[in-house]
């Protein structure tokens, strides 16, 4: 499961490159020719949410998301495995009820019909007129789906280490 949120958010951090590059052509084509885009920023909108949307689970796997840890540094064993455990069920019901939420907001977002059966997803109403909106809500959607998966299995391993194998207690700095 690691490998394949790592693969997503390893290939979602490329559009941070794209999104440098179409910028950079965008201010040549506006200040240099006088022919501005009309797509640059919408793209460039499109891949940044999704980027950050997958970086999450992907920080979580790696452990390189921000923690504060000034209290917790502090406590003895058993009581900051506990903090890891409410810490952890705490982000499990948030990203629950996100996954839960996002689906609902991608559903009305992306599967719109009109009478006559043709798809019409949720549009930008700028002058391009694109759904991307409609799909970055459907990687809301799929970032809380993979953050979710992330913190329930590191839920399962704080379960299966348990108290007893918490580091021994430090004292305080």
């Amino acid at each position: 499961m690691t490998w394949l949120i790592g693969k997503f958010a390893e290939t979602a951090a490329y559009g941070f490159a794209v999104i440098v590059l179409m910028m950079v052509y965008e201010v040549v084509a506006r200040y240099g020719f006088g022919a501005p885009t009309f797509w640059a920023h919408e793209i460039a909108g499109l891949l940044g949410a999704v980027a950050f949307l997958l970086g999450g689970a992907y920080c979580m796997i790696d452990g390189s998301h921000m923690r504060v840890t000034a209290l917790t540094d502090r406590m003895p064993a058993g009581l900051k495995w506990m903090a890891d455990g409410l810490a952890l069920i705490c982000g499990a019901v948030y990203l629950a009820a996100l996954t839960f939420s996002g689906w609902q907001i991608a559903e009305r977002s992306l599967f719109r019909f009109m009478p006559d059966g043709s798809w019409f997803p949720e549009r930008s109403g700028s002058s391009w007129n694109t759904p991307l909106p409609a799909f970055v809500k459907f990687a809301l959607f799929l970032g809380a789906v993979l953050f979710l998966a992330v913190v329930l299995q590191q839920l399962v391993a704080w379960l299966r280490q348990g108290r007893s194998s918490s580091e021994p207690d430090r004292a305080p700095r």
